[in-house]
């Protein structure tokens, strides 16, 4: 944990935590999967910036437009950043995460968005337990957090919103657990079980 200090000391202000929901996981196809929301907060100042199919299907969006302006409404909020840090949980594998969201970015023609300069911080390297499990111990989780298995199924059942504010929560659970372990000094670089 002490390097996660020293890399975001200063850097507070472009520091975000991010998380997003989709309708399975990305095997390298050719189509990737849906996704529902995205929501980034900023470590300083708590702003949350929530991308979510929700949001735009309340406009009057039919599901492909929505998912599309979510895409292109992330992709310039994205690129506007300044050499951000990125806090997330297990986003840098091939099946979930940032590959998904650019492959899917493409799907739709918006091919601006990368990731692969982007400073990212994988929190998972640091906490034995899951995500869940995790922000519970830890007294970061909300009553709004669902596993990704219910979020599927809100999903298919177009309940949207859950899934909104599922990712929201996690992105604030993210932010919360980050800032609880560097003010506890809690050094988890060797992945040990917590007591």
């Amino acid at each position: 944990m002490d390097e996660v200090r020293l890399l975001i000391k200063g850097k507070e202000r472009e520091t975000y935590s991010i998380h997003y929901s989709c309708n399975g996981f990305y095997y390298g196809d050719s189509v990737a999967p849906t996704i529902c929301a995205i929501a980034m907060t900023n470590l300083k100042t708590l702003d949350k910036h929530v991308f979510a199919l929700h949001n735009y299907i309340n406009e009057g969006k039919c599901l492909i437009e929505a998912e599309k302006q979510l895409l292109t409404d992330f992709a310039n909020f994205f690129n506007k950043l300044k050499n951000p840090i990125l806090m997330h949980w297990k986003m840098d594998n091939l099946e979930y995460g940032f590959k998904a969201i650019v492959a899917r970015c493409e799907n739709y023609g918006i091919y601006d968005i990368s990731f692969s300069e982007t400073k990212n911080i994988n929190l998972d390297n640091y906490f034995y337990r899951g995500l869940h499990a995790t922000l519970e111990f830890y007294k970061c989780s909300s009553l709004d957090i669902l596993g990704g298995k219910d979020e599927i199924i809100c999903f298919n059942k177009r309940n949207f919103n859950a899934v909104k504010l599922s990712t929201i929560a996690k992105s604030v659970g993210l932010v919360n657990l980050i800032n609880y372990a560097i003010k506890n000094g809690i050094d988890f670089n060797t992945k040990e079980e917590d007591e």
